[in-house]
C-alpha cells in the first residue's frame, strides 16, 4: 500500500506496521489450517473410505501421505 517500495522494503525488513499485522495474520491462518487437516486426518483414519472421497480436501488428503 506504500507509495514507495523502499518504504515497503523497509517496514518488511523490520517487521514493522503494516507488515508485521500481516505477518501475525499468516501465522494465525496457518494454525488454523493445520489444526483442520489435522482433524480431517484423524476423522479418515476413522471413517470408511466411501465416505472420505466426498470433497476435494479429502480427495487431496487421499493423495499424499505428508501433511507438510
Amino acid at each position: 500500500m506504500s507509495s514507495l517500495p523502499l518504504i515497503w522494503k523497509l517496514k518488511r525488513l523490520l517487521n514493522i506496521g503494516s507488515e508485521k499485522k500481516l505477518r501475525e495474520a499468516i501465522g494465525v491462518v496457518d494454525n488454523v489450517v493445520m489444526e483442520m487437516l489435522g482433524q480431517r486426518r484423524r476423522e479418515m483414519a476413522t471413517t470408511t473410505t466411501s465416505l472420505n472421497k466426498l470433497d476435494l480436501l479429502s480427495k487431496f488428503m487421499g493423495s499424499i501421505e505428508d501433511d507438510n
